[in-house]
């Protein structure tokens, strides 16, 4: 597809084209919609599990609350190829809580975390690449269609 080796390896996205960085972007919001999904869970399992109404289960929620709306904004940005700023918050975010997965040891944790802080930063590199918008591969070959 729009991968820059014939290995398609999906940390390696082509940024050397229009569709690369549209493919990347919208990889990316993919990435920030599960993000959010995640932080959805964590609110529910998190703050009932520390009770909804003492200060720790407050403070989970205010957090999973908070992640959510950036993972959205910046998931709703990135399918429409822009919104790197959003995508570069929601990575903040991403990788805050990968370390707090890598402290309380979450095998699945890490991995899930790891992949979702991948695509979101190679869905930011493609809303960059698209806001430059110049030195596209493809543009010289729309001149002559």
């Amino acid at each position: 597809m729009a991968f820059s080796d014939s290995a398609g390896k999906f940390w390696q996205v082509d940024l050397t084209s229009r569709l690369g960085a549209h493919t990347a972007t919208h990889q990316g919001a993919l990435a920030c919609f599960i993000f959010a999904g995640l932080a959805v869970l964590g609110f529910f399992l998190l703050g009932g599990g520390t009770a909804f109404g003492t200060p720790e289960g407050i403070a989970v929620m205010i957090g999973a609350g908070l992640e959510f709306v950036v993972a959205m904004i910046a998931g709703l940005r990135l399918r429409t190829g822009k919104g790197a700023y959003w995508g570069m918050a929601t990575a903040l975010l991403a990788t805050l809580e990968l370390i707090g997965k890598f402290v309380a040891l979450s095998i699945g944790g890490i991995v899930i975390g790891g992949l979702v802080l991948i695509y979101v930063i190679n869905g930011v590199r493609g809303a960059l690449a698209l806001k430059r918008g110049q030195g596209f591969a493809d543009d010289a070959a729309e001149a002559f269609e």
